[in-house]
C-alpha cells in the first residue's frame, strides 16, 4: 500500500467529551494551537418563539462568551444549551438520558461557539471527533448521520451557519488516552499482557479491557461521581446539587470544613455548626459506600489478573487512594498523557486528558486524509433524511 499523504486541514477541527458535569471541547483552526471550550451539561428543546422573545428582551447577554449564550435551530427544532439553558430556560443535565440523544444540539452549539471564537465566516468546513460511553459507542454512526444533515444549515445567535462535515470519528470514553498511551508500544512484547482502561467521570464509570492488542471488552455503569453526590444529598437537607458536587470534589479526604461550609443553608452559628458536622459525616460515609460499590463493580468487570491499569477521569483522581489500593498488584498509569502547559494550567487539569488525547489522535487522522466523510455518504443522508 502507498503511504498516506497529508491533506489540507479543514477550517475547524473540534473534539467533544459530553461529561455529566461539563461538555469539554478541544478545538483549533488552521495552523493554530488547541483551545479549550467548556459548556454546562444542560440542554432543552424550545419553540422558536421562546428564542425570539429571549433575544428581544435580553440585556447584556451579548457580552457573554459564545459558549454561555448558545442556542441553535435546525428546521423547526430549537434548543438552548449550557449556561443559557440552565439560567434562562430551566434546562436539566439529562443524567438519565443517553448522551448521544442530547449530543446533536450540543455539537452544533460547540461548533458555533468555536467558529465565533476563531472568527470563521458563515460557511466553512469542519472535522468532528466524539467520545461516548462504551455502552453508547454503537450510536456514534447514528450521531454522524444527524450531524451531516444538521450542520448543512442551522440557526445561531449570530445568524445561519452552513458547515460541511469533512471528517468524523467516534471512540468510547477512555479510548483517547488508550490510543495515545499505546501509540508507541512494542506490541510483540505486550502480547501476553492485559491492559485495563478505567474512566471514572461525573456520570459514568467505564472500562476497556485490552488483550493481545485488541479491545476485548467495553463496559459502562452509572457509578459516576453523581452517585456519591446523590448519597450525600439524601443524608442532608436542601443542598444544591451543583454546589455540593463542587464542594465534595474540592474538599478532599477527609473533607475540608471550610470548603464544605460553602454549601450550608443555615443562618445561625449553632445551626451552621450542626449542619456542617452532619454534612461532613455524610460525605465521609458516602465516599466509603461509593468506593466499595465501584470496587465491587470492577471485580465483576475486569479479569482477575490485570498487568497494567490506565486510570483517568476527574473522579478517579478524587478516589486515588482507594483505586491505588485496589490495583496494588498492577502497574498503574495515571491519566496516560501529558497535557501542554496551556491546558495543564487550566482549572480542569487532568479532566481534559481523554478529550485532548482524542484530539491529538483525530488530528493526525484528519491530516492523513483518514475518517473522511465522502460526498456519496452525504448525498445518501440528504435523500434518506
Amino acid at each position: 500500500m502507498g503511504r498516506k499523504t497529508k491533506t489540507k486541514l479543514p477550517d475547524l477541527v473540534i473534539v467533544l467529551d459530553f461529561g455529566g458535569s461539563l461538555t469539554k471541547v478541544i478545538f483549533r483552526g488552521r495552523d493554530r494551537n488547541p483551545q479549550v471550550l467548556c459548556m454546562e451539561p444542560e440542554a432543552i428543546g424550545l419553540p422558536k418563539s421562546a428564542i425570539t422573545n429571549y433575544e428581544r428582551q435580553s440585556m447584556g447577554m451579548s457580552a457573554l462568551a459564545p459558549a454561555d449564550r448558545a442556542w441553535v435551530g435546525v428546521g423547526d427544532q430549537y434548543y438552548a444549551l449550557g449556561y443559557l439553558a440552565r439560567t434562562q430556560f430551566f434546562g436539566n443535565p439529562g443524567l438519565t438520558q443517553l448522551k448521544y440523544e442530547r449530543a446533536f444540539p450540543k455539537v452544533l452549539a460547540a461548533v458555533w461557539a468555536a467558529a465565533t471564537s476563531l472568527g470563521l465566516k458563515d460557511e466553512f468546513t469542519a472535522s468532528i471527533g466524539i467520545l461516548l460511553p462504551p455502552g453508547e459507542y454503537k450510536n456514534g454512526e447514528n450521531l454522524q448521520h444527524l450531524l451531516k444533515k444538521g450542520l448543512r444549515e442551522f440557526e445561531t445567535p449570530t445568524g445561519t451557519l452552513k458547515v460541511t462535515l469533512t471528517h468524523y470519528d467516534c471512540k468510547p470514553e477512555g479510548g483517547g488516552v488508550y490510543l495515545v498511551h499505546t501509540a508507541n508500544w512494542d506490541w510483540a512484547a505486550q502480547k501476553n499482557k492485559v491492559l485495563a482502561v478505567l474512566m471514572v467521570g461525573y456520570r459514568n464509570a467505564s472500562v476497556l479491557v485490552v488483550q493481545r492488542g485488541a479491545v476485548i471488552k467495553r463496559s459502562t455503569s452509572e457509578l459516576g461521581f453523581i452517585q456519591l453526590v446523590n448519597s450525600v444529598k439524601a443524608k442532608t437537607s436542601g443542598l444544591d446539587v451543583n454546589q455540593l458536587a463542587e464542594a465534595i470534589a474540592l474538599g478532599g479526604d477527609p473533607p475540608d470544613p471550610k470548603i464544605l461550609s460553602r454549601c450550608l443553608m443555615s443562618v445561625g452559628d449553632v445551626q451552621r455548626r450542626n449542619e456542617l458536622s452532619a454534612l461532613r459525616q455524610a460525605v465521609i460515609s458516602s465516599r466509603e459506600q461509593y468506593s466499595l460499590s465501584l470496587k465491587s463493580w470492577l471485580r465483576e468487570e475486569l479479569p482477575r489478573l490485570v498487568d497494567e491499569v490506565l486510570l483517568c477521569g476527574g473522579t478517579s483522581e478524587y478516589l486515588r487512594p482507594e483505586l491505588s489500593e485496589h490495583f496494588s498488584s498492577s502497574k498503574i498509569v495515571w491519566h496516560g498523557v501529558e497535557l501542554p502547559p496551556s491546558l495543564a494550567s487550566s482549572e480542569l487539569g487532568n479532566r481534559l486528558c481523554d478529550v485532548y488525547s482524542m484530539y491529538e489522535y483525530f488530528l493526525v487522522r484528519v491530516a492523513r486524509g483518514e475518517c473522511s466523510v465522502s460526498p456519496t455518504q452525504q448525498e445518501a443522508v440528504a435523500v434518506n433524511g
